[in-house]
């Protein structure tokens, strides 16, 4: 079974226990749209995510540590946007905190 790594958390997993985003065609070239691939048929490089409590959407966690850190956009290899509307349907993230 093929696995791939988060562009969030960085962990390897299959590929069954992430979501994909890609590029949305026919957009400018400068800064281009990420977009959820739920098929993962897009054409072109993809960016996994690890998925979340909803089926066909990417952990909350891991897509605040991906745009914090740029990891879809090094993943995708270009700068891109993620929609506004898929940042809030995650829901608030949390993260631990450490002493």
């Amino acid at each position: 079974m093929p696995r791939r790594r988060c562009a969030g958390c960085g962990r390897t997993a299959p590929k069954s226990e992430l979501v994909r985003f890609a590029l949305a065609p026919g957009e400018g070239r400068r800064r281009r749209r990420a977009v959820l691939d739920s098929a993962a048929r897009m054409p072109g490089r993809g960016a996994y995510l690890c998925a979340g409590q909803t089926p066909g959407a990417p952990a909350a966690d891991c897509l605040e540590l991906a745009r914090r850190r740029g990891g879809i956009a090094r993943a995708l290899r270009c700068a891109v946007t993620i929609d506004a509307e898929l940042l809030e349907s995650t829901g608030p993230t949390t993260f631990p905190v450490s002493r």
